[in-house]
């Protein structure tokens, strides 16, 4: 509500023009205009459908219901943390970026003021900071009303400069004063300094404003021990032991953030023996679901990256179950740099920012958050995971409509609030106007439901390789113009959140959050931004940096997030800047043949169809 809002509603068959109209009652602050166009400020919160009609230039009408849900406004909290390599020190860090002494032109120092000013979150944990001069300089470069101080600071922590020396890694905070009340600040867990590889964590006591109270919230910043080797494996599991002891004892209803460089990851270790990867040594917080929460593990389950150098997730959002009710769902992000700095590696960091968002608005009480299923497309007979988080009460109900929140059935009568899932078979029902909602049994008024389009189908949808370019022509970028046209050949959209793009052996590129494919249209994954213009529709460049795809022979496959192939591509040879596309276009079960042979004189299509025309 009250955000500027644009959607284009698109027609498949007919023949052009098109134009539109409707029936029913738009959201107000909403028009759809004739050339389909639905875009304005909403200025009210609720659930409106209306049907969109769209007439060809024969005559010829299709019609659909289309859902609009507006959103209360909402003031997210958001929370960022980053290692920062070496900040600020001399001799060490990134090579390309050496000066000392809070120099304002230094290229660490201006990289990390502009990523941060940039990001407005209201709280960053910052590790591996060096210099305070340099760290001085770069709050003062900050927009808006940030303070902060690092843990060596003896007018915020006491006995802090006990434990860190100037020119060692130390924990950091940036808050902003706007939003956030300072309390006090300690160095934990010294005894378990060794462990936390001379990094013991640092705790800071804020009061905010949350449901509207002021209430305290803890930010912890901590930097575990690095290094693949088997005794910092350990080290890690036992600075982990003693963090999830002291949380247990000294703040066991707190709201409470663990942020920073956690150096491992949660699905398995880093450290390997004998070729095959150790569990998590964050075990303890992943077997205590109902009172920690990883808001990263999304990250790790998406084959994401924290780091310039290694495929892993090892920076970690921890939270206790009284935050993880208020977690905006899609709300965690890596931020990029990269793209924007360059050469960011070695003038920067070797690590890349996280952030998390929450929504602390509305009034003090029972809470639930619906986590899953958020959108996408089920097909009928399949298990439904339905994932919720709750604070204050008791049982809940699960209730699922199927004409767009008009009428209303009971799914789960009365489940534990604490249970925080309920595995549900689809139904044998076909629409495109499904919306779940986990209700608080002795407050009906107390709810949440998914945002999101869901459709319950009946035939699997289906996502096809259409395209392939593996010889990129000899341009600037080179690799970066090969690509991977996908083709929805469903009557249905699919949520390719997650799924990813593999060559024979690694995989290229994940799908982002909230990608979702309509029926008919293309998605084309190039392997560099290089590769294809700026603003390109149905375009996007791989998370990966490259599609790393062979000239001679190699194997192009699309998987799910559970690592199931929905589509395998093999090739033995390739011609220069030529594309192989399947023959007949966009028929998922045909061959591929060259592009020149299907369309002569046009050599790729990438986003539109083999004959250049568009979809």
């Amino acid at each position: 509500m009250g955000q500027p809002y644009a959607a284009q509603l698109s027609a498949s068959g007919g023949r052009a023009p098109f134009t539109w109209s409707f029936t029913g009652t738009l959201a107000a602050g909403l028009t759809l205009s004739a050339d389909g166009a639905l875009s304005g400020t909403p200025t009210a919160a609720g659930t409106t459908i209306f049907t969109a009609i769209v007439r060809d230039a024969d005559g010829g009408t299709a019609s659909l219901q289309v859902v609009v849900i507006v959103q209360p406004p909402l003031t997210l909290f958001t929370v960022g943390h980053w290692n920062l390599e070496w900040f600020g020190a001399p001799n060490q860090g990134p090579v390309n970026s050496t000066s000392d002494g809070g120099w304002s032109d230094d290229l660490q120092v201006t990289g990390a003021t502009n990523v941060i000013g940039g990001a407005r979150a209201h709280v960053w944990g910052l590790v591996e900071m060096v210099d305070t001069a340099d760290f001085n300089t770069l709050l003062a470069g900050l927009p808006g009303t940030y303070s902060g101080f690092l843990a060596n600071n003896s007018t915020y922590v006491l006995s802090g400069a006990s434990q860190y020396s100037a020119g060692e890694q130390k924990p950091g905070i940036l808050y902003d004063t706007s939003t956030l009340t300072y309390r006090s600040a300690q160095v934990i867990l010294t005894a378990q300094a060794a462990d936390f590889g001379g990094r013991p964590p640092l705790r800071v006591d804020f009061t905010t404003r949350i449901h509207g109270e002021d209430a305290p919230l803890v930010v912890i910043v901590t930097h575990m021990k690095a290094f693949e080797d088997r005794t910092s494996y350990d080290q890690r599991q036992r600075s982990a032991a003693a963090l999830k002891n002291y949380l247990d004892q000294s703040l066991p209803t707190a709201r409470v953030l663990v942020i920073g460089d956690w150096n491992d990851d949660l699905d398995h270790s880093i450290t390997t023996e004998n070729g095959v990867a150790l569990s998590s040594p964050y075990l303890n917080f992943l077997g205590d679901p109902t009172h920690y929460t990883f808001l990263t593990r999304v990250l790790t389950d998406a084959n994401s990256r924290t780091t310039t150098e290694y495929d892993d997730v090892i920076d970690h959002t921890l939270v206790t179950d009284e935050v993880a009710v208020d977690a905006v769902p899609g709300g965690v992000q890596v931020l990029r740099p990269d793209v924007t700095i360059p050469d960011y590696s070695r003038t920067v960091s070797d690590h890349y920012p996280v952030l998390t968002r929450y929504d602390l608005s509305g009034v003090p009480g029972p809470r639930v958050r619906l986590t899953a299923p958020l959108g996408g497309t089920f097909v009928a007979g399949t298990p439904l995971a339905v994932t919720w988080r709750s604070v204050g009460m008791s049982t809940v109900r699960i209730e699922a409509s199927y004409d767009g929140g008009h009428t209303w059935n009971v799914v789960a009568s009365s489940l534990s609030a604490t249970a925080g899932t309920f595995t549900w078979t689809v139904p044998g029902v076909e629409s495109d106007l499904v919306l779940v909602r986990v209700v608080d049994t002795a407050n009906a008024s107390c709810f949440d439901m998914n945002p999101g389009r869901i459709w319950f189908t009946r035939t699997a949808p289906r996502v096809v390789i259409n395209e392939v370019l593996a010889n990129e022509p000899a341009l600037p970028g080179g690799t970066a113009h090969e690509f991977v046209e996908l083709y929805n050949a469903s009557p249905v959209p699919v949520d390719l959140s997650g799924w990813s793009l593999w060559d024979a052996l690694n995989w290229q590129h994940v799908f982002a959050p909230g990608t979702v494919l309509q029926p008919g249209r293309p998605l084309v994954v190039f392997g560099g931004p290089e590769g294809f213009t700026p603003g390109t529709p149905d375009t996007v460049a791989s998370s990966g940096g490259t599609l790393s795809l062979n000239n001679t022979s190699d194997i192009v496959q699309l998987k799910r997030t559970d690592g199931g192939v929905v589509d395998r591509v093999e090739y033995f040879s390739t011609v220069d800047a030529v594309s192989i596309n399947r023959s007949p276009d966009l028929s998922p079960d045909a061959g591929f043949v060259l592009h020149t042979t299907l369309t002569p004189g046009l050599k790729s299509s990438p986003g539109r169809r083999a004959d250049g025309g568009a979809f």
